[in-house]
């Protein structure tokens, strides 16, 4: 048995090593959620923007083609070889700041925990019919998609290619098991053929810091634009903050 006086400080520095340990992960959870966060956040706006430099063509962007212009059917974006980046992704709703890159594959170390957007392999590309599918992050990492619960039926989706802006729309959202990997299909949950349809889906987890469920975001294309024609005036309203 052990004597007061040495049971005493034997709880005592019990008591330390517990305090340093919940201070440890606090310092730790600190860094997760918000410094290691805006680190991400700023490399991820980095990496876009040197992107769209990248595709953009000598044009004057100010001089864009009309909002309404139609430009006929969207060209299926070709693909790439796995790892490579190949697209922006840009939704006003979640704030002038919440583009970031996609790039083709969802592993973790190399492309979701960096704050990218994961292209799911097998699924279709943009403008491709059926369903260009990717993963993200919901906090973390650049936190890109922490707000998506805010998002609306109608709210924009802009994806950036070298071939051009393809627009989405929101259609809905919904909550799945993790092992609910229908949501990847050609058509959503569905075996049936795409028919045409041109679908955006988006894979998260859920709850914030959690893992227990999947949000799944669904979008629609509703138009394309080749580089020439400039971005839509709209999402160039919505990333410089004007309303």
């Amino acid at each position: 048995m052990f004597k007061p006086a040495t049971l005493s400080r034997v709880m005592g520095i019990v008591g330390e090593l517990l305090i340093t340990f919940g201070v440890i992960v606090l310092l730790f959870l600190a860094w997760q959620l918000w410094i290691n966060n805006a680190v991400v956040a700023n490399q991820q706006q980095a990496a876009s923007q040197e992107l769209s430099k990248e595709w953009s063509t000598d044009k004057d962007k100010s001089a864009s083609a009309p909002a309404n212009e139609d430009f006929g059917p969207a060209p299926a974006f070709g693909g790439v070889a796995e790892g490579a980046k190949f697209a922006t992704l840009y939704i006003p709703r979640l704030g002038p700041d919440s583009t970031r890159v996609v790039a083709n594959g969802i592993d973790l170390s190399t492309i979701l925990d960096k704050g990218y957007y994961g292209h799911y392999p097998d699924t279709q590309w943009p403008g491709q019919p059926g369903n260009f599918a990717v993963a993200v992050h919901r906090t973390g990492n650049g936190s890109p998609f922490a707000d998506a619960p805010q998002l609306q039926p109608g709210d924009k989706i802009y994806v950036e290619t070298q071939e051009g802006f393809y627009t989405y729309a929101v259609r809905n959202y919904e909550y799945v098991l993790p092992t609910s990997v229908d949501v990847l299909l050609p058509v959503p949950g569905s075996n049936n053929p795409a028919n045409g349809e041109n679908i955006i889906t988006i894979t998260t987890c859920n709850p914030l810091l959690g893992d227990a469920e999947r949000m799944i975001v669904y979008g629609v294309l509703e138009s394309w634009r080749p580089q020439s024609a400039g971005p839509p005036p709209e999402m160039v309203k919505s990333q410089s903050g004007v309303s």
